[in-house]
């Protein structure tokens, strides 16, 4: 898949004017604050999936109250348009050329993988970080995953209003039976929810251990563990958890069982790895999470995502760069922002883009870098 074109109305400090990429290694260039991480983000909304830093999007649209971002996708030799509008009175809506589309689709029909520098936070982060990981990694192998997803989110949120409603002294707040029921909900789709988790897991370690060995030995033994063993009867074992738990989450007023409080642990040799490994060897395994990420994903959907990587080079020694740009995807469009003199790592690029305020440079600044 290949994002040929780009454009939005207020989406943070961009320009409204359309950007375009070509094939292979685009370098988006320039000084810090200029909006190269922007536009990376503008490509993740609008290919189905969340900002990458975590932001609300009130925070992304430049007046607070709506933005939208249209793109151009090239699959099958077949241009479609795709888009998202984002506004503070009815949330995300997605579209397919003229017609509304929901965000599984748009995932589906534009896979991508982003590599930005605050997924370091996998490794050094909280659970949730390692979660959204996950969840993001299920959705890129097996979209249809998502009903499971969102059945287990409705699930835990009508639970915890129930335990929070008694936890107030409102009493129970449901009818008879409602509070088992919505346990029984969230048993039956938690279990789904770990499976698949388990699923993809399994599927990007296979990528990321060939990765790994091709690194060098600081990242032979490097592993992640999902702390929810498999289980037999996994909605037996959920269940059975739920009413373990119950008197204590009647206390407290929320759910203490369930996927939302799993994680995800790494290690190298047995040991926790983000006391083990340097700030260099931490950059470094997180780029081989997401080109694992990317290589899974490729796999799953039958056809090439895009792969971005903001500030790409930010803490990395240039060996290692050197080594990244050879184990870029193949025949993949790649998008690379760099602060770094654009000299430096344009003979590796395909195409070079400046951005300065907000706006890709006049067509003097889009050029073609020769071999």
């Amino acid at each position: 898949m290949q994002l040929s074109e780009l454009s939005n109305q207020g989406f943070r400090n961009l320009s409204p004017d359309p950007v375009f990429f070509g094939g292979g290694v685009t370098l988006i260039t320039g000084e810090n604050a200029q909006g190269k991480t922007n536009l990376l983000e503008a490509a993740a909304l609008v290919c189905g999936q969340r900002s990458f830093r975590g932001a609300a999007a009130a925070s992304m649209a430049r007046d607070g109250k709506r933005f939208s971002i249209s793109g151009v996708i090239e699959a099958a030799s077949r241009p479609e348009r795709i888009g998202v509008t984002w506004t503070i009175e009815s949330g995300r809506d997605f579209s397919r050329g003229d017609k509304p589309a929901g965000f599984r689709e748009i995932s589906a029909l534009a896979p991508a993988v982003f590599l930005a520098p605050e997924h370091r936070e996998l490794l050094t982060g909280t659970p949730s970080v390692r979660r959204r990981f996950l969840d993001r990694l299920v959705l890129g192998l097996k979209p249809a995953a998502g009903d499971d997803l969102a059945r287990y989110a409705t699930a835990l949120k009508e639970r915890n209003a129930l335990l929070a409603r008694g936890r107030h002294g409102r009493g129970s707040g449901a009818a008879p039976g409602e509070l088992e029921a919505w346990t029984e909900e969230l048993s039956v789709a938690g279990a789904a929810v770990r499976r698949h988790r388990q699923a993809a897991l399994s599927a990007w370690a296979e990528e990321f251990g060939a990765l790994a060995r091709a690194a060098g030995p600081a990242y032979v033994d490097v592993r992640a563990d999902y702390s929810a063993a498999p289980s037999a009867d996994a909605v037996a074992e959920l269940r059975s958890a739920c009413e373990r738990l119950l008197p204590l989450e009647r206390r407290r007023g929320h759910s203490l069982a369930g996927p939302h409080r799993d994680d995800l642990v790494w290690t190298r040799a047995g040991k926790p790895l983000a006391l083990e490994a340097s700030t260099g060897e931490v950059a470094r395994t997180v780029a081989l999470v997401k080109l694992a990420e990317w290589s899974a994903v490729a796999k799953a959907a039958g056809q090439t995502p895009l792969f971005a990587a903001d500030d790409f080079d930010a803490g990395l020694a240039e060996g290692w760069v050197e080594e990244f740009f050879d184990a870029l995807p193949a025949d993949a469009a790649v998008l690379l922002t760099t602060s770094a003199p654009t000299a430096r790592w344009a003979r590796r690029a395909s195409t070079v883009l400046e951005m300065r305020q907000g706006r890709v440079g006049a067509p003097r600044a889009l050029y073609a870098v020769q071999a």
